[in-house]
């Protein structure tokens, strides 16, 4: 039976007269019961000021006597708390204890567990999808990487996903339900208000706009599905899981091979679809958007839906061959812009378009390193040009310009740069400390390269030479 371990009186407090005072104070003490950091079992004196607590928000407090009771009429806060405890106590909802002259208050795992489920009910809302969207592709990773410590992981992305799942489902359905209240609806301000009341704040999900974007929670899907297959295909990674999940769950084999492949066919089967129901979803959106939109334009129009009528009869005066004359119009303009105004068209995405790697040609790639190298060989570097000095200097003490060779584009830029050196900056003080340059007013055309002043390069004293 699926309330076998409930009271059977347990629904009575949620159905009578006093069941709005009742559900206020369930909202509040499932925060008092929920509290992780202290002790579920609670004195009677801190349930009864809860109670009162609940009871000071309310704006208005009465109670009716459904039945006659040995309690007289509550006339205070403390006479309305004490009715209400004995009455959660007497449908099950409470559970007293006593030790000697001390009475404890606690709730039963199932009482527990009903209540968490009807306040999550209450406070169903909105969800980012990108969070639990990397949580599922986090735990799968973790499981193809170690897969016998960590398989049993598997368990919970599968039970993320079936949530994941019944959760779009809801959001169809209430898109579904809350469609139908609001084209029933005749009345322009309840329907605005429903839209944003129980659609936008209610319903929407919370990162809903990033689903058209690039950076969307599903671009992970692909990786999913991916890891998901890869431990269906592979049997060593199936073994392990399936030892994981014997050795964590105390079953048999067959029953945790069988568990395994069900986890990876939900995961595949909820992410496989997932652009269909979002596609469905899109479309009651964008009827209830529409709805709003056309409500809240004509909202202080006098005629809505003009736009139509307007439309009609431009078709049955197209059908004369001459236009018919009016003799009687009243001197107001009944047609404007304003009344005829049409809200803006559904924009349809762009149709997929297929992305093919452009294959590069190798003689694209060697010019492409050619050209790489060449510019780094005019690259000036202080290192570069102090080899070449050295080379060029070799044992000598001086050496005129027109004894330096240049070989490749690299001696080129260092010779070229040999006259710069005193403005090269800090960096070159190196090089300025062991070569000192002295120019002549003559310029000298060296070896077909470069025409420059004549300058020779002398080596300082402290300068090392370098010995063939």
């Amino acid at each position: 039976m699926l309330f076998k371990h409930l009271p059977d009186e347990i629904f009575q407090a949620l159905s009578g007269s006093n069941k709005m005072l009742i559900e206020a104070v369930l909202f509040d003490l499932a925060e008092v019961f929920y509290d992780h950091a202290e002790d579920p079992i609670k004195d009677k004196s801190t349930i009864i000021e809860s109670i009162e607590d609940t009871l000071h928000k309310l704006d208005t407090i009465a109670w009716n006597d459904e039945h006659k009771e040995s309690f007289e009429s509550p006339k205070t806060i403390h006479d309305y708390a004490l009715r209400i405890y004995h009455r959660l106590v007497n449908t099950g909802w409470l559970v007293e204890e006593q030790e000697l002259y001390r009475v404890s208050v606690l709730m039963t795992p199932q009482i527990s567990m009903l209540l968490r489920s009807l306040v999550e009910i209450s406070r169903h809302g909105k969800r980012n999808y990108g969070a639990t969207v990397l949580s599922i592709l986090s735990n799968l990773e973790a499981v193809a990487k170690n897969p016998q410590e960590r398989g049993v992981i598997l368990r919970q992305s599968a039970e993320a996903s079936r949530d994941f799942s019944a959760h779009l489902n809801q959001i169809l359905l209430g898109i579904r339900s809350l469609q139908r209240e609001l084209f029933a609806s005749r009345d322009p301000k309840a329907i605005v208000a429903g839209f944003f009341d129980l659609f936008v704040e209610g319903i929407l999900i919370a990162d809903y706009k990033t689903i058209k974007t690039s950076n969307n929670p599903f671009r992970f899907r692909r990786q999913i599905l991916e890891l998901t297959q890869e431990f269906l295909s592979n049997p060593d990674i199936m073994k392990q899981v399936t030892q994981c999940y014997v050795d964590q769950q105390l079953i048999t084999v067959t029953q945790a091979q069988a568990m395994v492949e069900k986890d990876c066919r939900d995961i595949i089967q909820t992410f496989s679809n997932i652009e269909q129901r979002l596609e469905r979803i899109d479309e009651y959106r964008y009827r209830l958007e529409k709805r709003a939109a056309d409500t809240a334009r004509y909202m202080d129009s006098s005629r809505p839906g003009l736009a139509n009528k307007i439309a009609g009869i431009i078709a049955d005066v197209a059908k004369f061959e001459k236009l018919p004359i009016l003799k009687q119009v009243v001197g107001a303009r009944f047609v404007g812009m304003a009344s005829a105004a049409q809200p803006t068209r559904r924009r349809e995405p762009p149709p997929p378009r297929v992305m093919t790697p452009i294959e590069v040609s190798e003689e694209a790639i060697k010019i492409r390193d050619q050209q790489r190298r060449f510019h780094e060989a005019r690259q000036v570097t202080i290192p570069k040009m102090q080899s070449y000095l050295e080379k060029q200097m070799a044992a000598e003490n001086s050496k005129h310009i027109l004894d330096f060779t240049i070989e490749s584009v690299e001696d080129f830029v260092c010779f070229d740069h040999l006259r710069y050196v005193g403005s090269l900056g800090v960096s070159a003080k190196k090089i300025e400390d062991l070569f000192e340059v002295h120019f002549t007013n003559q310029y000298l055309d060296v070896h077909d390269f470069v025409e420059c002043r004549e300058f020779s390069v002398i080596r300082r004293s402290k300068a090392p030479c370098l010995e063939n």
